[in-house]
């Protein structure tokens, strides 16, 4: 922070040392920035703007060194940056048009322009900056691991779909996965284009696959359901919405739910292992550590389904 002069109560200004000094540190900062941009696009969709920003340079700060060197665009980049973590998503646009005007093609400009419009639910006019930067950076020899690549893809994906083009939102989305194939949210968005084109059972698949990974994603068993309704298939329908009740803590519901599935589809892991877990919820421990091995026994390699087996069997009152 800042000294602040008691007389006069406000900061004081930086001496033409520590602002060369800071100047330095952004500029470290910027060389992560420009190679992959992994921190605008994990505090935007996983970062919430009322917790405390690891190592975050002072926003004041920057600010002042944004007006002693306006024309610096590493400065107004970091300063951008921070304001997006910040959720401050109109100043956040504003420091990245300051430097587009000046430099068209700063694949970092274009980024947070187009992740801010998206949070200002301005997704028609985010699709500009994303296919800009998208095009500066699919040619480049690491995309297929580029973080910041994926993100873009993921938001134009979601763009499409909030602007009703789900025909359009398909394709960024499959590349956001062939990036980051354990990407839940983007499984969950494309399953929601798939069916908005038609395409229920293809839907279903990546539902499944979202939910694999995050076992309690309510808004992708609602979708689920909606998919398993549209393929005649009532006793997975069941199953889709036991698990919105398991996820809303509704476990009697829950059980009613997913014991009608478990009997009609014995094969169905999922069924058994969403039993398990609103049993757990329940503390009906016996029941749910039967449910978990049957769910283990069909599918060994349910992650989910393993650790409820460790929990089960660590449970004081399944010692024997």
């Amino acid at each position: 922070m800042q000294p602040v002069n008691s007389a006069a109560g406000r900061p004081e200004q930086p001496n033409t040392h520590a602002l060369q000094l800071a100047i330095w540190i952004v500029l470290g900062l910027l060389i992560i920035v420009l190679v992959s941009f992994v921190g605008t696009y994990l505090s935007d969709r996983y970062f919430h703007a009322e917790e405390p920003a690891p190592a975050e340079l002072d926003i004041e700060y920057l600010e002042n060194a944004v007006r002693e060197e306006p024309r610096d665009p590493v400065l107004r980049i970091t300063l951008a940056e921070s304001y997006l973590r910040m959720g401050r998503y109109d100043e956040a646009l504003e420091q990245a048009g300051q430097v587009l005007r000046q430099y068209p093609d700063n694949v970092s400009a274009l980024l947070i322009a187009g992740v801010a419009q998206v949070r200002l639910e301005r997704p028609e006019a985010a699709l500009e900056p994303l296919h800009q930067f998208v095009a500066l950076r699919q040619g480049g020899t690491m995309a297929r691991a580029d973080t910041a690549l994926q993100a873009a893809y993921y938001y134009l994906g979601e763009s499409y779909l909030k602007l009703g083009r789900p025909a359009e939102a398909i394709p960024p989305l499959e590349q956001a996965l062939l990036i980051s194939p354990v990407d839940a949210d983007a499984l969950y968005q494309l399953g929601l284009a798939l069916d908005a084109t038609g395409q229920p059972a293809l839907a279903v698949e990546r539902y499944a696959q979202a939910v694999r990974l995050v076992p309690d994603f309510v808004e992708v068993y609602r979708a689920m359901e909606d998919a398993y309704a549209a393929l005649d298939r009532p006793d997975h329908a069941a199953y889709a919405r036991g698990m919105v009740a398991f996820c809303q803590k509704d476990y009697q519901a829950a059980v009613s739910d997913l014991e009608g599935a478990a009997e009609a589809l014995p094969d169905f892991a999922p069924a058994f292992l969403g039993l398990g877990l609103s049993y757990e919820g329940m503390g009906s421990l016996q029941p749910a550590l039967a449910a978990i091995q049957r769910a283990l026994a069909i599918d060994p390699g349910d992650f989910a389904a393993q650790q409820a087996l460790g929990r089960l069997q660590a449970a004081p009152e399944l010692q024997n």
